[in-house]
């Protein structure tokens, strides 16, 4: 049976009150793994222990640029304390970035974790699509980055809002796509749970598999309270795929 993970954004408010509660919940209802995303000040040995006592996977954390750039010992530090094998930059605030200065910065970091045997990987949204400023800040961030250095979690609910097809991104990539979010896309192009919507994701996984994927994670960025039937409708669609 596929490894199914959830990222923790999903559940953030529930993680926020009962850390632990709400991990041990997500393993209980069917999940293999979880993604971090949660304050680098959090105390995450308690959690680490608590997830290896269950056999809660964590292969991954989303940290932001500048924690990336200010703090990159801590930001190992937790991923080791994690038991993460890879680090994501989850956003970049699309306003006025320096998109080259972007990959410039994620590289440096990039290194820093290759060198303490993690990978880097990013995540993007569906503005990297956009055109307004005359180029897509995707292309930048695929075409002016070490393939060594620089892979891509991809998030099949942004590559289908922002006009793109999501197995031909997922086949485009094959070798640097190691991480695949799971979402839905609903009929009026809002986010649904995994198996509810319009994208084919027997495709999909057969698609991420083939390019290297090596984790999926469910992810909804505003489940309906109380949120965990949700997350459970997700991977109960999941596990009928095998």
């Amino acid at each position: 049976m596929t490894p199914v993970g959830l990222q923790l954004y999903t559940l953030r408010k529930p993680f926020a009150e009962d850390a632990i509660g709400t991990l041990e919940r997500i393993k209980a209802v069917g999940y293999d793994a979880v993604e971090f995303a949660a304050p680098l000040d959090m105390d995450f040995a308690p959690l680490a222990a608590r997830m290896q006592a269950i056999a809660l996977d964590c292969p991954s954390v989303h940290v932001g640029l500048a924690d990336l750039v200010g703090q990159p010992g801590r930001v190992l530090e937790v991923a080791r304390t994690l038991g993460c094998r890879f680090i994501v930059l989850p956003y970049v605030d699309p306003a006025e970035a320096d998109w080259q200065a972007v990959v410039a910065q994620a590289q440096t970091f990039a290194g820093q974790a290759r060198d303490e045997d993690f990978r880097f990987a990013y995540h993007h949204h569906h503005f990297e699509f956009d055109t307004a400023r005359g180029f897509r800040p995707f292309d930048v961030l695929v075409g002016e980055s070490d393939p060594s250095l620089l892979f891509f979690e991809l998030d099949v609910f942004w590559l289908k809002t922002a006009g793109e097809d999501p197995q031909a991104m997922i086949e485009k990539l094959a070798g640097r796509v190691k991480l695949l979010h799971l979402k839905d896309y609903a009929a009026d192009g809002n986010m649904t749970d995994v198996g509810s919507g319009t994208l084919d994701f027997p495709a999909l996984i057969t698609a991420g598999r083939a390019a290297g994927v090596e984790h999926m994670f469910v992810e909804h960025d505003f489940p309906p309270k109380p949120y965990w039937p949700s997350v459970e409708a997700s991977v109960g669609y999941l596990r009928t795929l095998g």
